[in-house]
């Protein structure tokens, strides 16, 4: 089996606990011989060129480095989804062909590998090895080190740098002055990002890391199986939507060879570890402050570790520094891993003091494995692992006088040490962990549909179903303009984007042809309603060899990953025959307009599901079937279209989506709301909220839908409900005239009754 591990760092350039697990576990996956082991990660070398790759056997172990110190950003969204080391993994996949894929960390890489690994058919599992997925930070801990709850409610206001919003043009701005041999360069792009700081509103901070939230959620979808190492950190994530059938709580192994040889030497003193990186997540400054309430004479610290920035804060380093040069304390600096063992076996006692809710710490179980006992705060994972008073002692978080009063006890008490030591449980061995994963990989692999496989057995670039979007333009070159250019900058273009101008007459299409490029525009010369315009897109689309049609209003606007999503739920699902995003307003965007829409054949009535709901009263499910949904925005495949023909031109203007819909489940095909792809409307931009023709047509259009999809049992009294249901709008809707709104449902009435159809 070929397996490929997929982490942000990897020794020797990087060597904390999450990196170094995943290098042992590839040498330990490899070493069977039963495995091809290849890793994927991050390198961040200033001296080599942006985006370059480089690939080296270490070993057994095939490594691929993607240099990425964040030069090619261009906005926020960029840090995380970033799509040119996305198209990179996509080759890298292509190249070596894995079985199964195996995540466990994606800073500094992007989420968009997620998307690659499972549009090929390839079976994934992450590990959950911090809350990056929630918070950017990944530690859940706000500036102030307060632990905090995520961006769950509303959002996170002080934790994103307003410099991380600005507009592609500052980022190549910043990025350019920072390389310039000017004097004070650097300094004025750091006194920019401070002004945009102090004009940078709450919301506008809070709006990005709750759509980080939903980017990730979404991606979440792609994986099938996630490992967590503590039930801290799979309870946090059954908060962040993930089900409890996606998440196996599961303990990670460590190379216990090296601490075979370890051999322990009696000391006077109480002799203190600390391994880390000295940030203030994992606060050595703690221990700083319960040393200095220990006698004198009674401990000696060897504290392992760099100062380092802390998101590019130095603040923390600076003040630590000085700290760090007093007795009792020994400046070991950073340990390589291949003398970790060595190292440990000359301490008494393991400190991790951290404020942050770890997740199941690397050091604890290098500490168990070298006979110490470990000191801990009493916090998520760290409280899991250490047993207090069996193979440890647990202090209250960010508490130094508990701190001190624990560590006085391992001096004071008579054969505490002793006993803590006994009680140590050896931690499971890296090679039982590589053979439980691998029971893991091939319950999951499944064979691949056989032209998939071939194409990428040979090395031939998977074929992408050609999409062509349709967008109806009436008088609105403006919205259009905005409809078009979500699409051309999604995550996943369109092969062709048709935009069909109906009969504007005010010179639409001129302006758009001015100001946009890489479209076909088609001009009908009168207006043939939105069915009748749609079609004509519709059947450019089919001749132009579309394997979907994507229909797109003038006034809707597609998040950028959202055409990726629809076609990832196409690919999985080929019974559904048309699929459509959560339509939010554009004008209140954590509302939702329409999570597809219910239809009820025996009365008549049909409902936007969720309108006006907030978006995070809907659980971050992938899909839901629904009995149709808005023509506002759908992906619909050609083979309806083939089956069920096209929109019903009869309709002119609205209910033709339901009816297309409801076509195709007559066709053998389903209809579904897919959650995490995200569309905003705006509506009545064409027609007019307050319009009576939009009383009119709606009314008409109604009746004839609940006829032809009702039957003849029932008719009379479903038709009166329709009109009952049509005046009512108009007599409770603030939007609707009511005398005109009146006068337009008898008017459809009529029409329908004498049978008279299309444009009024």
């Amino acid at each position: 089996m070929r397996i490929l591990l997929v982490v942000h760092g990897f020794p020797p350039a990087d060597s904390a606990g999450t990196e170094v697990y995943v290098h042992d576990l590839a040498v330990a996956l490899a070493a069977s011989g039963e495995d091809e082991v290849v890793v994927l990660t991050r390198d961040a070398d200033p001296a080599r060129p942006e985006l370059s790759v480089r690939t080296a056997r270490e070993g057994a172990v095939v490594v691929v480095r993607i240099n990425n110190n964040y030069q090619v950003c261009a906005d926020f969204e960029d840090s995380y989804a970033n799509p040119a080391i996305r198209e990179i993994a996509g080759r890298v996949l292509e190249e070596y062909l894995p079985d199964v894929a195996h995540v466990h960390h994606l800073t500094g890489l992007s989420t968009g590998l997620l998307a690659e690994i499972a549009r090929r058919g390839i079976p994934l599992v992450m590990t959950l090895n911090d809350y990056w997925l929630i918070c950017h930070r990944g530690q859940l801990l706000d500036l102030d080190g307060v632990r905090c709850e995520g961006p769950f409610d509303g959002g996170c206001s002080r934790c994103v740098p307003a410099g991380v919003l600005a507009g592609a043009a500052s980022y190549r701005a910043g990025r350019l002055l920072r390389r310039l041999p000017i004097p004070g360069a650097a300094r004025a792009v750091h006194l920019a990002v401070r002004a945009r700081e102090a004009f940078t509103s709450e919301a506008t901070t809070c709006a990005a890391t709750v759509d980080r939230l939903r980017h990730m959620q979404a991606a979440a979808r792609h994986v099938d199986l996630f490992l967590a190492p503590s039930n801290t950190l799979a309870e946090k994530f059954g908060a962040f939507g993930l089900r409890p059938d996606r998440l196996v709580r599961c303990n990670q192994g460590i190379d216990l060879a090296p601490f075979a040889k370890v051999r322990r030497t009696p000391s006077s003193v109480l002799r203190i570890g600390f391994a880390g990186g000295l940030i203030p997540s994992k606060a050595p400054h703690l221990l700083l402050d319960a040393v200095a309430m220990l006698p004198p004479d009674t401990v000696l610290v060897d504290v392992l570790g760099g100062t380092r920035t802390y998101h590019g804060q130095s603040e923390y380093a600076g003040a630590l520094e000085a700290r760090l040069q007093t007795a009792p304390l020994r400046r070991l600096g950073p340990v390589p891993h291949d003398r970790m063992a060595g190292v440990l076996s000359g301490l008494d006692v393991v400190a991790v003091p951290s404020v942050w809710i770890e997740n199941a710490p690397f050091i604890i179980r290098e500490a168990f494995a070298a006979g110490a006992p470990v000191v801990a705060s009493n916090l998520g994972g760290m409280a899991e692992m250490v047993r207090h008073d069996e193979d440890g002692l647990l202090f209250a978080p960010g508490d130094a006088a508990d701190f001190a009063r624990q560590l006085r006890r391992l001096i004071e008490e008579k054969g505490l040490l002793e006993r803590l030591r006994s009680g140590i449980r050896q931690p499971m061995s890296i090679e039982e962990d590589a053979a439980a994963l691998r029971v893991v990989y091939r319950g999951l692999a499944k064979p691949w549909a056989g032209s998939a496989r071939q194409a990428l057995a040979s090395k031939a670039p998977v074929r992408r179903p050609r999409v062509a979007a349709v967008i109806l333009n009436y008088r609105t070159p403006d919205q259009t303009w905005l409809a078009v250019r979500s699409l051309q900058t999604s995550s996943i273009r369109p092969t062709q984007i048709f935009v069909v101008d109906n009969g504007s007459g005010d010179g639409s299409a001129s302006l758009l042809r001015g100001s946009l490029h890489d479209l076909s525009i088609i001009e009908t010369g009168a207006n043939l309603g939105f069915s009748g315009g749609c079609n004509v897109g519709i059947s450019a689309a089919l001749a132009d060899g579309a394997d979907f049609v994507l229909l797109v209003n003038s006034d809707a606007v597609l998040a950028p990953g959202a055409l990726d999503r629809l076609l990832a739920a196409a690919a999985a699902d080929d019974t559904l025959g048309i699929l459509a995003p959560m339509l939010l307003s554009r004008e209140e965007p954590d509302h939702i307009s329409s999570a597809g829409i219910a239809f009820s054949r025996s009365t008549g009535r049909m409902r936007h599901r969720a309108a006006g709901a907030r978006v995070s009263s809907l659980p971050p499910s992938g899909l839901e079937r629904t009995d149709a949904v808005s023509g506002c925005v759908m992906l619909v495949r050609r083979a309806v279209f083939e089956r069920a023909g096209l929109f019903d031109v009869d309709y002119f203007f609205s209910f033709e989506d339901i009816d297309l819909c409801l076509r195709a489940a007559a066709a053998g095909f389903g209809t579904a709301c897919v959650h995490d792809a995200v569309a905003y409307h705006e509506g009545g931009r064409s027609i007019g909220r307050r319009s009576a023709r939009r009383v009119y047509f709606a009314t008409r259009n109604h009746l004839r839908l609940a006829r032809r999809a009702g039957g003849s049992r029932g008719r009379h009294l479903r038709s009166g409900l329709v009109v009952g249901l049509n005046a009512a709008y108009v007599l409770v809707a603030p939007e609707a005239p009511i005398i005109g709104g009146l006068a337009a449902v008898a008017r459809g009435v009529w029409h329908h009754v004498s049978g008279r159809y299309g444009g009024d």
